[in-house]
């Protein structure tokens, strides 16, 4: 199989953040519903969801606004985890590598999170992503996606390609590549590593990005 185009997934994909997720969503589910919010459940059930849809799950009888209000109050609380974290944040160990790989070849490639507009900026900003791709091509939860098939979907029409290899770490998100027909390299989750075979789109898996321009050479992924 050969591609013509990347998407990455940016949360728990290019930053390792599920700690700051945690806490973030620890917090606005024991407001809504008096519920723990533990890694196994990020993985399981919230990575890769639109926050509203999140919210939604949480407590049902929330008129959209309000689920969009607490979107909102999720995300200020998830910056404000980051933002305090003892020396800084950074990529993923050869995420920026990687990126200067991708442009160099002229190979296509952008970022479709379930994020929305407030982190996005965030992440521009802290992680100076405008260095390797045009933040216009960047797909975010606007409100009008119902799911990452749908963001998949508009990345590949923002980069013209058709033939997708994807970065992903949840497994909503593997599901929604799968179901697209992309491919995957996935992160190693411990609590995900046993489901992975269930998935055949999954090619690959990574630790993080040091060992991906040797594997795609190899496999000689982009023609």
């Amino acid at each position: 199989m050969t591609y013509n185009g990347v998407i990455f997934d940016f949360n728990g994909t290019l930053f390792f953040d599920t700690k700051y997720h945690v806490l973030a969503w620890n917090e606005i589910s024991m407001e809504l519903c008096g519920r723990q919010v533990t890694e196994e459940i990020m993985d399981k059930e919230i990575s890769g969801v639109p926050n509203a849809e999140v919210v939604l799950r949480m407590k049902p009888s929330l008129t959209r606004a309000e689920a969009e209000e607490y979107s909102r109050k999720k995300e200020e609380l998830y910056r404000g985890f980051v933002q305090s974290a003892p020396g800084g944040e950074h990529l993923v160990k050869g995420a920026a590598e990687l990126f200067d790989w991708l442009r160099e070849n002229d190979i296509p490639f952008t970022i479709a999170s379930a994020s929305i507009i407030e982190n996005i900026e965030f992440f521009i900003r802290y992680f100076h992503l405008d260095h390797w791709l045009d933040p216009a091509m960047i797909v975010y939860d606007d409100g009008s996606y119902q799911d990452k098939i749908s963001m998949f979907e508009e990345a590949k029409k923002r980069i013209h390609a058709d033939q997708i290899l994807i970065f992903e770490d949840s497994l909503s998100g593997i599901k929604c590549a799968q179901e697209i027909g992309a491919d995957v390299i996935a992160l190693e989750t411990q609590s995900l590593m046993h489901i992975y075979k269930d998935y055949p789109c999954v090619i690959h898996t990574m630790k993080d990005f040091t060992d991906i321009i040797p594997f795609l050479r190899e496999m000689r992924a982009f023609q």
